[in-house]
Formats: C-alpha cells, sequence, structure tokens
C-alpha cells in the first residue's frame, strides 16, 4: 500500500467518524429541543386552565383557592398569605405566618414586586395598588415558572378588583356571585 492510500484511507475514517459524532450532536439537540417544545405547550395548556379558573372563581377566597392551587400544580409548594397594614395571616386559616415566609412575603407586600430568593419566592397580589395577599413559594422554581406565577398573580388581582367594584356597583350581588348559574337555587 501506498502512502497516498493510507493517508485516505484514515482521512476517509476521520471524517466518517466526525460525521457520526456530528449527526448524534444534532440528534440530541433535536430531542431536546422536541422536549423543551413538548413541556412549554404543556405549561402553556396549564397556565391558561388556571387563567380560566381563577376567572370563573366565584368569589373572592375561591380566586385565593385557586391560585394556590395552580401555584402548586407549577412550582409544588406553595400558600397564601393575607397582608392587612403591617401583619400577615395564612389563607384560608388566618394562623400567624412566621420565620423565612413572614420576611419574604413582607417584603413583596411593602415593595409591592416579586421577591425571588434562593429557596423561596413571594408574589403580591394586588388589589387597586394595594396589596392585600401575597402568593408564598417555598422552593427554587424556574424563571418560566416564576414569570407563570408572577402572571397568575397579577390576573387574580385583576380579578378580585373587578369582582369588587361589580359587588360595590351592585352589578353582581354576593347571592348572585354563589351561584353564577343563575339557577336561583
Amino acid at each position: 500500500m501506498d502512502l497516498d492510500y493510507r493517508l485516505r484511507a484514515a482521512l476517509d475514517r476521520a471524517l466518517a467518524d466526525v460525521r457520526v459524532a456530528a449527526q448524534a450532536e444534532v440528534d440530541e439537540v433535536r430531542r431536546s429541543s422536541e422536549a423543551t417544545t413538548s413541556t412549554l405547550r404543556a405549561t402553556a395548556a396549564r397556565l391558561s386552565d388556571c387563567v380560566q379558573a381563577v376567572d370563573e372563581a366565584p368569589s373572592l377566597g375561591a380566586v385565593l383557592t385557586v391560585l394556590a392551587g395552580c401555584a402548586r400544580l407549577e412550582a409544588g409548594r406553595a400558600s397564601v398569605v393575607l397582608v392587612t397594614k403591617d401583619s400577615l395571616s395564612s389563607y384560608p386559616s388566618r394562623a400567624a405566618v412566621g420565620g423565612d415566609q413572614a420576611r419574604v412575603a413582607m417584603r413583596a407586600a411593602q415593595h409591592g414586586t416579586a421577591i425571588i430568593e434562593s429557596e423561596a419566592a413571594a408574589f403580591p397580589v394586588a388589589v387597586g395598588g394595594q396589596v392585600v395577599a401575597v402568593l408564598f413559594v417555598a422552593a427554587h422554581s424556574s424563571p418560566d415558572v416564576q414569570q407563570a406565577l408572577d402572571l397568575l398573580t397579577r390576573h387574580a388581582g385583576r380579578v378580585l378588583e373587578a369582582m369588587i367594584v361589580s359587588r360595590i356597583s351592585g352589578l353582581i350581588t354576593p347571592q348572585a356571585a354563589a351561584d353564577p348559574a343563575g339557577s336561583g337555587s
């Protein structure tokens, strides 16, 4: 065998190895992209369902209950903390809030913005610019989950505002809110 033939054979083998490695990387990127797309679609569907559930909540308390449930779907451990002046209480039990939960929730309430820490996050629920509750998440979450929770808390605040305005203006009575189907029973 001459040198040119051996050199060409070695280059062909090296090129074939590079092609196989490149194809493997392309396949891995494709699988990863498909998995990410699937995850994003599932998250978008869950978020859409949660927004709709908040919209359909029949009472102020139900909005907060739905918000907490949806947050648990996204982030695992989550709770709603009620804010009155400078005090905090758990919803719905009205128990005192302490420790890190109180510290992070109070910061979110005072600043009116989401507070993200390494192991916890708090998202304010504002009505008319006043923070009335805070969604507390007790575990680290991804930026995508944080954005979803921020959107849900903002939406819940708007729904609470609409409910309050509707009741004050007489557009809806508490009895009609409890019986949205209008069955009269």
